[in-house]
């Protein structure tokens, strides 16, 4: 079965400056290439096609890493092929921007961390945000919705104003699976969970939201069981067309490798239709990012 990696990080600390990382432990806040991932891969899985996500690189370095990765697609060694690149979809001058780097057909979309404490709640409702997600339509191009797991209602209704434009929901709304999987949770975990699903389904009811099943980070030891229910659940509210599979490496190496999420996703929905299978680690992947 071919499998195709939509949510891939890399970056050399050599030639970008990632100021995020300053906060982060020594898991994170190194250098990762290609040759690391595919290490983090180990030998008993193949990944056929790739796509690149922005890094949240400084703001002076933004058009140096669209560059470097558009050349890094051109390679035809190696397995990345399109790519998600950053945007500041607040400013008026968003739309000149896009314009330039989406003349080449490796660009497949557009990214906002949204997650981070320099994005207030509510910035991708704000009226420029909104137009600018609409004219991605235009050129082809998808939004990437990474929000805090509190703020997937201001993404669903960014989505409902926006229906023409393809949205994909990156890792599964950053939810917490300890909590989602937990066997007794106090009345806030529960709540915390019926609040995700709710707006998981409601998203996953719209034409043009798509969700990435990735981003479970466990805190502890963790199992299949952890990430069973929380798969689960997204494959539930998106449906079998609508899922796509995503490593988000390496920031997965906070809890396991490439390897084991790999290893433990496709014992999850072993007992699934192959065609299902074929739709989550592949064929939606092609269709939503023109692979």
């Amino acid at each position: 079965m071919e499998i195709i990696d939509t949510h891939l990080h890399i970056w050399d600390l050599d030639k970008f400056s990632l100021p995020w990382l300053d906060d982060e432990g020594e898991i994170l806040n190194r250098t990762y290439l290609l040759e690391d991932y595919k290490k983090s891969l180990g030998e008993n899985y193949q990944i056929s096609k790739a796509v690149y996500v922005e890094v949240d690189s400084a703001q002076d370095q933004k058009d140096k890493e669209n560059e470097y990765i558009i050349d890094v697609c051109n390679d035809p060694d190696k397995v990345i092929e399109g790519a998600i690149i950053s945007g500041d979809l607040t400013q008026k001058e968003f739309k000149a921007y896009i314009d330039k780097y989406a003349k080449s057909d490796r660009i497949k979309g557009v990214r906002q961390v949204l997650h981070v404490p320099s994005a207030v709640a509510g910035t991708c409702l704000l009226p420029e945000f909104i137009e600018n997600v609409k004219y991605l339509e235009s050129k082809d191009l998808v939004f990437e919705g990474c929000v805090r797991n509190g703020e997937l209602g201001d993404l669903y209704e960014l989505a409902k104003q926006c229906p023409d434009t393809t949205i994909v929901l990156d890792h599964m709304g950053i939810v917490d699976p300890d909590i989602i999987s937990k066997k007794d949770p106090t009345i806030q975990e529960q709540a915390y969970k019926e609040k995700w699903k709710h707006y998981l389904n409601q998203m996953g009811n719209l034409p043009n939201v798509y969700c990435k099943i990735s981003g479970l980070n466990p805190k502890g030891e963790w199992d299949v069981e952890t990430l069973r229910e929380p798969v689960n659940i997204a494959i539930e509210a998106f449906g079998e067309d609508k899922i796509i599979f995503a490593s988000n490496f390496p920031v997965l190496h906070v809890a396991m490798s490439l390897e084991e999420w790999l290893k433990a996703l496709l014992e999850i929905v072993e007992d699934r239709e192959e065609t299902m299978k074929q739709k989550l680690f592949g064929d939606n992947a092609k269709r939503v990012y023109k692979l």
